[in-house]
């Protein structure tokens, strides 16, 4: 099973593509740089609602859109 961190990079690699670097989803969402590189790279623990929420906003897509991926299926995501 997959972590929901491990998703949400799935889900921002997915989106992105070869179209957007880390630095601009940082300056369109208004996350931090750092803390996109950290996502990015699997080092942080947990991501918080806020933060998926500005990741929708920074490709400029409502929340639900950004969601709305067989990424974030609850039968094959580790929710514990």
């Amino acid at each position: 099973m997959k972590k929901l961190n491990d998703a949400i990079v799935a889900r921002i690699n997915q989106l992105s593509g070869n179209s957007l670097t880390q630095y601009e989803l940082s300056k369109r969402s208004g996350i931090p740089y750092p803390t996109i590189k950290s996502i990015m790279q699997k080092r942080t623990k947990g991501i918080d609602f806020r933060t998926v929420i500005l990741l929708a906003k920074g490709f400029d897509m409502p929340l639900t859109q950004f969601l709305n991926s067989p990424l974030f299926n609850a039968d094959t995501l580790d929710l514990e």
